[in-house]
């Protein structure tokens, strides 16, 4: 495993020794293409292949993050606790009244549209 922010090693040998119809078949699953995240994986294998495996580890870095952080949203849920706990502590504090926000969705209610800029219309 590589330190800090770098690809790991492993990312090196992903790609079958034999390619076979059908190795390419059981590739297409285990992939994200047609999903959320498949724009950064294409990203980040297209700048793999552009770079090399040695060199790709090294400036490849933004996309395997970006990447990433599409797949686990952790960013994302250290924001969200965080705003969470700014409520709770202003509610403490007596400055808000309710310690969420009165118009909240409830769960379940809100989905959020991932592709609403992309839209053929």
């Amino acid at each position: 495993m590589a330190s800090g922010n770098r690809v790991p090693e492993s990312l090196t040998t992903l790609t079958p020794i034999l390619q076979t119809p059908l190795s390419d078949t059981l590739n297409l699953p285990l992939s994200q293409q047609g999903r959320i995240c498949g724009f950064f994986e294409a990203q980040f294998w297209r700048c793999m292949e552009a770079y090399g495996a040695k060199l790709g580890r090294k400036y490849c870095d933004l996309e395997h993050r970006d990447f990433n952080e599409c797949m686990t949203n952790e960013k994302q849920t250290k924001r969200a606790e965080a705003i969470r706990a700014q409520y709770e502590k202003l509610y403490k504090e007596g400055k808000i009244k309710t310690p969420y926000v009165e118009d909240h969705p409830a769960a379940g209610e809100f989905k959020a549209d991932h592709f609403q800029w992309r839209r053929i219309n």
